[in-house]
């Protein structure tokens, strides 16, 4: 089986990260660490070094920022101060992204975890698609949902 070609595909090294902004911080920073296992590789308070503003599109830009990390997959969080962004959660059925999703080995482990550690899901876990995955949707701070789906061969 072929694979299609994009515009950029010979250019494309792998997918890196997903950006997710936040109005607490300290909060996301600690569900990313303490409750996924992701590790800080960089962190900067009230960044705002020249061209920041102008890539992000955020005129007079400045955030508290952190590149975590777990294995070969990146979260980029950000808290905006400026302008301070608005919070308006998502449901999965609304347009853009809606959430990340990390596989995990044993999804009924997961949920214990998750629900021990305090957290909600959206639902117990669940077989999809005719018994080739099972999942949970767990509400994040902020309720920026986080999918945790384990693959059945």
């Amino acid at each position: 089986m072929s694979k299609n070609k994009g515009i950029l595909d010979d250019l494309i090294i792998k997918s890196h990260h997903t950006a997710v902004s936040v109005k607490d911080f300290d909060s996301a920073l600690k569900f990313y660490i303490e409750m996924l296992g992701f590790e800080s590789i960089g962190e900067i308070r009230d960044r705002c070094e020249p061209g920041f503003a102008e890539a992000t599109g955020v005129p007079n830009g400045k955030a508290h920022w952190a590149m975590l990390k777990n294995d070969n997959y990146h979260i980029e969080l950000f808290q905006w101060v400026n302008p301070i962004g608005e919070l308006a959660a998502n449901r999965q059925c609304d347009l853009g992204y809606t959430h990340i999703a990390l596989q995990v080995k044993n999804i009924d482990a997961a949920y214990e975890k998750v629900i021990a550690s305090g957290f909600k899901t959206l639902s117990p876990p669940l077989t999809l698609r005719g018994g080739a995955a099972k999942a949970i949707y767990i509400q994040a701070p902020e309720d920026n949902i986080t999918e945790l789906v384990e693959y059945r061969d």
